[in-house]
Parts: structure tokens; C-alpha cells; sequence
């Protein structure tokens, strides 16, 4: 009987890490493509939030399997990019998504934190940890390819 239920215990075990595994390959291939910014919102001076405001030709980001990350806008003192990457961090609180920028004229690192979701595998909604909006801010990009 002690064997059964070992057998049992260690079954549900793999099949649980199993399910932990194929969610976190979602979220990540969900990710990945070319995203254009379509809405965007900030909080009241009072914490409370606005609707989404459109915008018009926003700009368009790409996430591609190598974890290289593309932008049509980069840091504003960035005038040659060397490289840019994305990594993603499932956390309690929420999926973390990091970015690094490293430039070559100046030498510098731009570093980005934000909370993300994405709703059915169309829209993406990124949150600004670091560097923080002021007023709180979050955009929405929908997928193009």
C-alpha cells in the first residue's frame, strides 16, 4: 500500500512540474514577434487611473527566440545600439520583464523593469517598474506579426 501511494505521490509530482513547464512556454512563445504600441494610460495626480488613451502610429517592438530584443525608439542619449536584450521572470506578484540596451556612442547600459500580461495572445500590457513613471503609467502594444 505505502508503494501505491508513493507511486501515486511521485506521478502528480511530475505531472505538476510538467503543467509548471508548458504554462511558462507559453507565456514565452506568446511573446515573441512584433508588437506595435496602440494605447496608452497614466494615473491621476491622486493615484486614480484614466482610461486608455489611442495612439496614433505607435512604435513597434519585436521579441525574437533569441532573446534579442528590437525597438524603432531607443534611450534618447543611445545614438548607436550595440546590443539589446529581453528577459522574462515569472514572479508571485506578476510576469517581470527586463530589458538591456547597451550602447557604444556613449558607453552607457540602459536597464528597464516592467510587470507585463498578455491577453489572448494578442495584446500586450507592460507596466514600468524601472525606470518608475512618475504618475504611473501603463501602454498596450497589439501583436502584427
Amino acid at each position: 500500500m505505502k508503494k501505491l501511494i508513493i507511486v501515486i505521490s511521485f506521478m502528480f509530482t511530475i505531472n505538476s512540474c510538467s503543467q509548471q513547464n508548458e504554462d511558462n512556454t507559453d507565456v514565452e512563445s506568446n511573446i515573441y514577434g512584433t508588437w506595435q504600441l496602440i494605447e496608452q494610460t497614466t494615473n491621476n495626480i491622486d493615484g486614480s487611473p484614466n482610461d486608455w488613451e489611442q495612439v496614433r502610429n505607435g512604435y513597434k517592438i519585436t521579441f525574437n527566440r533569441d532573446f534579442s530584443y528590437e525597438s524603432e525608439i531607443y534611450p534618447s542619449n543611445c545614438n548607436e545600439v550595440s546590443s539589446s536584450v529581453y528577459n522574462l521572470i515569472n514572479e508571485p506578484d506578476g510576469n517581470l520583464l527586463e530589458i538591456t540596451i547597451s550602447c557604444v556612442n556613449p558607453n552607457t547600459t540602459f536597464e528597464s523593469k516592467d510587470f507585463y500580461s498578455i491577453e489572448g495572445s494578442t495584446f500586450l500590457i507592460r507596466s514600468p517598474i524601472e525606470p518608475p513613471c512618475p504618475e504611473g503609467c501603463a501602454f498596450k502594444f497589439k501583436k502584427i506579426e
